[in-house]
This record gives C-alpha cells, structure tokens and sequence, in this order.
C-alpha cells in the first residue's frame, strides 16, 4: 500500500463509512481493508458513532451486587460452615475456631496480591486515589489477627512457614489473577469480602463475624484468642469497607452490556470459591488429630 492510499483511508474513519464503500473510494479491496482497520479498532484507535448499549458504574454494580447477595445467602450463609458456626457451635471443636482465625491471617498476610495491583490503576486518577487509600488502610491487618495466636504457642516466624488450605490459596489466587485481568470485577467483590461479614455488615438475622464471635463464646472458645479477631472485625468496621465498591463504581462512567453479562457469569465462580474458603475451615480443622498448622519444607 502506498502512502496515499493509508492517507485517504485514514481520512475516511470517519465512524460513518462502511467497508464496502471505503473499498470504492480507496481502491483497495475489502481484505486488505480489515487487515489495516481491525488491529486499529482492537488497540482502541478507531470506533464507529454508534451509541453504546451501557449503564452508569453504580447501575451496572447494582445489578451485580443483587446476584452477589443472593449466591452469597444461598452458597456462603446456608453452607456447611456459617450454619454449624451459627446453629450448633458448642458442637464444633475448638480447632475450627482457631482454623477460621488462622485461614483468616494466611488471606490478610497475601492481601498485597490481589489489592497490589489496583494501586497503580492506569485509567483514572480518581479511582487510583481512593484505591491508594484503600490500600493503605487494608495493610498489616494481618498483625492485629496474629495476636490471637499468641495463646496457641504460634508465632508469625511459624506461620510464615506453615501453608494455607488449599481452598484458602483457591481464593487468594482467583483474586490476585481478576486484580490484573479485569480490575472492574475485583473492585465489585470488595463490597462483599470486606462489607457482608463486618460488624455491622448485614441484615439482624445474616451471619456476620459478631455471630462467629457469639458463637466462640457459647462453644468457650478462649478470649485471649477472641479479643483480636473482635477487634479486626471492628477496625474493618469503623472504615465502612462494606462500602467502598459503591465509592468506587461511582466514578466508573459506564459498563457496557457484554460486560455486565461477563461479569454475571464470573459471579459465580466467585461465591463458589468464596463459600469453599469457609467450607474448607470446616472440613479440614474438624478433625482434632490433624494439626493447626501445614508447614512447608523438606523433611
């Protein structure tokens, strides 16, 4: 193609001219047309005038987050954990208690993975701002729940050699990777990982983090152990994190439908894997004879 040629061609992205016309008037046939024009388009260079078929950020959240709370009720809530933690915990050995604590500080401790990436969140400086902040009150929660484990003979030396279960890391993972992969989403899911299990989080009859500790004191569970996981729970509270996906979609101009529906479909899998963290708990700590701790190394 010669010069003149791309020259009348890119005169002519004008978002109104079809291809089959702009193949008359360049002179080019259509082929050669799509090999110059869709990298354009892909690369956000060209678009057609159409109006897009999208709604506000907080629309668009809104309508996920009513999918989200449902799955949640339904997986998480009325799941094996949250029912046994909230109907029968006297029942419940006392290493489910600690075992939730300690998955707990394995998800704070590598928080940095999946929050890290939003930092530098590359197309908005407003939403960069309050992810900054965000950020910076999330970091070394993971010291105030590692106070709990004082009691239990367990120092961060030993859980810094110790592994997560594996439903923990499951979580941990699909985060760090929708974190990177579509910051949108992630930023979504922050109202229901920080807001549905705060204090002050949910309905009077949802289970909240106040129900597990409720349920540590009817099962005895001691309070040297209770006492930071209360106060994480109210530090988590007091910053009114079960908001900060509202904050941040309110300055998301609009999401396409393609991407809502996208967005629809990962709902799931993100509950799924939300509901196996807290399954996993319970499953695995239930059983006494299995220690507290998976270390990590070569025998």
């Amino acid at each position: 193609m010669s010069r003149e040629q791309l020259l009348r061609v890119l005169r002519h992205l004008d978002g109104r001219t079809k291809i089959s016309d702009l193949s008359h008037l360049v002179d080019l046939d259509a082929d050669r047309l799509h090999a110059i024009i869709e990298p354009a388009v892909t690369m956000g260079l060209v678009d057609d005038l159409s109006t897009p078929d999208a709604r506000s950020g907080l629309a668009a959240l809104s309508r996920l987050e009513d999918l989200l709370n449902r799955l949640v009720d339904e997986l998480v809530f009325r799941g094996p954990f949250w029912r046994a933690v909230t109907e029968r915990p006297e029942s419940l050995h006392h290493n489910v208690y600690y075992g939730f604590g300690l998955e707990n500080w394995f998800f704070l401790y590598q928080e940095t993975f999946f929050d890290g990436p939003l930092v530098s969140h590359p197309t908005s400086a407003a939403l960069r701002a309050m992810l900054q902040e965000f950020y910076y009150e999330e970091h070394r929660h993971d010291d105030i729940v590692l106070r709990a484990f004082v009691p239990l003979g367990i120092g961060k030396n030993d859980l810094q050699r110790a592994r997560p279960l594996p439903t923990t890391t499951a979580l941990i993972n699909l985060l760090s990777w929708w974190s990177r992969t579509d910051p949108l989403f992630f930023m979504a899911t922050i109202g229901i990982l920080e807001g549905r299990l705060d204090v002050d989080g949910a309905g009077e009859d949802e289970p909240v983090y106040d129900s597990f500790l409720e349920a540590c004191g009817r099962a005895g569970v001691r309070e040297d152990f209770v006492q930071p996981i209360r106060a994480h729970a109210k530090v988590n509270a007091s910053h009114d994190h079960g908001a900060v996906s509202r904050e941040l979609f309110a300055e998301v101009p609009g999401v396409d439908r393609e991407t809502e529906q996208r967005w629809h479909g990962k709902a799931h899998l993100f509950v799924e894997t939300y509901a196996a963290f807290f399954n996993g708990v319970l499953d695995y700590y239930s059983r006494p004879d299995r220690p507290l701790l998976r270390p990590v190394g070569i025998e």
